[in-house]
């Protein structure tokens, strides 16, 4: 594989794009977004760095899976064991899956057992919007907020739709949703099935990899539901139920299992009151369950299953305009039903946090405080502290500071013969600096962070055991813009890292230091057709930093062609240039691969 040196490129692109923009991008810049702060608050008003994807960019871009969504948003990147279906790692910032909060309509979600999310199985298209916040967030949500926090939005459907499409490796995928909105009440149901034949994920042999020496097509499939509904008694109280469910079946290759059935579920019920004219107060319940079935060419061969029962209590009073206290408490019920014999099935964890957010003419400042008391490793205290400064309405700066953590997870600490249950949690001290701003009508942002991280949690040879005994310094500089010329949307970004194992002074495995993306469209209303470059550095695949993963650039090209009363049709080539790359060692990546889709929605959303 040919080693690129493109990343001037990025820089050129950002800096060559024109100052004007669309009334597009001027309600982006009016978005408000709910998970920085724990409540609402314009975008441009966030202290740190955060993206939100809505429905419109998962559709425009035409993707099959959240790890292609998000491949080359600033500051994240991935390792993925072979396409669709298939073991990814999401890194925030340099930090580790793990090391990453994923929420779903605001209940925590994700396997106890590992300790990640198996994001590969979320459906794309139950998605409703996305925001990404980087840098700590424990100070407000608990434990593994330490490279930032993603909330995911399920559909909120307004009429009927439906969209059938296929295309390489036999893939196919159905899709429909209806909902209905009143002056109080609302209702949206959304149904998904996709699958596909996949390709060969693993090229090594039995002693190399993946443990195994399986030349097959690896197969993927996922039917998928989401339901929300609710009502609102003026601006006194509101309720909401939400529910998403995914379940089916997924092909690996390896030696003690290459099968597994699955199903994730999450659900909740939110209510609201106005308590006063200035204080709001909120409830909500919620439960996660991550489901699996492990089979060896067949054979029944263990299951794990995990469940995430949330209880969140919230109090938002406004001082004064302008300045919120809040204040709350959250509950977490971590269980386990396994074929394993864990030492421990069970544990809880109870948090009480409070936040202040005031805005003082042209500053902002915030300042945050959460204690959680859990009852493996006991009490533990993060803290927050944000500024901005408006210089004038086009020009920002800012500075953050916050404390984190990451807890165990039931594998460190329970898995028979391989644990201990001594460890404490890893800790992070994290400092940023930021500037953004507004020219003519171009958005541009550049950030700088450090993140040091304490007590990391590393598998020990000798012990054959988990121990604390790694420690890891994360710098990083990231920049982005976006722009539109009339019908010309053009946006660039790029992501400098030196994450290093403070140890060894190794780069930490499966970080680029050095990764960009560009983007350029052209649209009308009946028609558009826009490219999308994935620009990534060379990384090491293990901690000695003896596995080369080469450089690789990808290029996805999209075109849409809508006609008649609501009918559209989408046609996708991605990785256009065929590029043979690998985001973690021995496991394919997909070529040249095509998608076409048919488009059915009568009513404007």
């Amino acid at each position: 594989m040919v080693r690129h040196q493109p990343f001037a490129a990025v820089a050129a692109l950002a800096c060559a794009i024109p100052f004007n923009t669309s009334a597009a991008d001027q309600q982006a810049l009016s978005e408000v977004v709910v998970t920085a702060a724990r409540i609402a608050q314009p975008l441009t008003e966030v202290i740190g760095s955060v993206t939100v994807l809505t429905r419109d960019d998962i559709q425009r871009r035409q993707v099959q899976s959240m790890q292609d969504l998000l491949r080359g948003e600033v500051g994240i990147s991935f390792a993925n064991n072979g396409g669709l279906g298939k073991l990814s790692a999401m890194f925030i910032r340099g930090t580790d899956a793990d090391q990453v909060l994923v929420l779903v309509n605001g209940v925590r979600v994700g396997s106890t057992t590992a300790g990640t999310t198996r994001i590969e199985f979320i459906p794309v298209d139950q998605i409703e919007r996305i925001e990404i916040v980087r840098g700590p967030r424990s100070s407000l949500y608990g434990a593994d907020a330490i490279g930032g926090v993603i909330q995911i939005f399920t559909r909120d459907a307004s009429g009927p739709a439906l969209s059938i499409g296929g295309g390489s490796h036999e893939t196919h995928n159905v899709a429909g949703s209806f909902g209905l909105k009143g002056d109080n009440a609302w209702v949206s149901v959304t149904g998904n099935y996709i699958e596909s034949q996949g390709f060969n994920s693993c090229r090594a042999s039995f002693s190399d990899g993946c443990f195994a020496n399986e030349p097959d097509d690896d197969g993927y499939r996922n039917a998928s539901g989401s339901l929300r509904t609710g009502y609102r008694w003026g601006d006194t109280a509101e309720v909401e139920a939400t529910a998403l469910h995914a379940s089916g079946h997924t092909e690996y290759d390896g030696s003690f299992s290459n099968e597994t059935d699955f199903a994730e579920s999450v659900y909740s019920l939110k209510g609201k009151v106005a308590a006063a004219s200035n204080w709001d107060l909120a409830l909500q319940l919620g439960l996660s369950q991550d489901n699996s079935d492990d089979f060896a060419n067949g054979t029944y061969v263990s299951t794990i299953d995990t469940e995430r029962r949330n209880v969140s209590l919230q109090s938002d009073w406004t001082v004064v305009t302008g300045q919120v206290l809040t204040l709350g408490l959250d509950y977490l019920d971590d269980q386990v039903e396994s074929t394993t014999a864990y030492d421990e099935t069970s544990r809880d964890n109870t948090g009480l946090f409070g936040q202040y957010s005031g805005r003082f003419g042209d500053h902002q400042v915030l300042a945050s405080v959460r204690s959680d008391d859990n009852e493996q490793f006991g009490q533990h205290t993060t803290g927050g502290l944000g500024w901005k400064w408006f210089v004038e309405d086009t020009l920002a700066f800012s500075a953050a500071w916050g404390t984190a953590f990451l807890a165990p997870s039931f594998n460190d600490l329970y898995y028979p013969g391989f644990s201990n249950p001594d460890l404490r949690p890893e800790e992070s001290d994290s400092v940023e600096f930021g500037i953004n701003g507004i020219a003519a009508r171009t958005t541009w942002s550049v950030s700088a962070f450090e993140t040091n991280i304490d007590n990391l949690i590393v598998f020990d040879s000798a012990t054959f055991r988990p121990q604390n005994i790694s420690a890891a310094r994360i710098r990083g500089i990231e920049a982005q813009a976006r722009t539109q010329l009339d019908k010309w949307t053009l946006g660039a970004n790029y992501t400098h890292l030196d994450p290093r194992n403070r140890d060894s002074d190794n780069i930490l495995p499966r970080r680029a230091r050095d990764a960009g993306r560009i983007d350029v469209s052209y649209g009308t209303n009946a028609f558009s057709v826009g490219t999308t470059v994935n620009i990534v550095g060379s990384r090491y695949d293990d901690l000695g930093n003896t596995v080369d993963l080469d450089s690789y650039t990808t290029v996805d090209l999209v075109a849409q062609l809508s006609f008649g009363a609501g009918w559209s049709v989408q046609g996708k080539i991605a990785n256009a240039f065929d590029e043979d790359y690998e985001t973690a060692a021995f496991y394919y990546q997909d070529g040249r691969s095509y998608f076409l889709t048919l488009g059915y929605q009568p009513s404007a959303r």
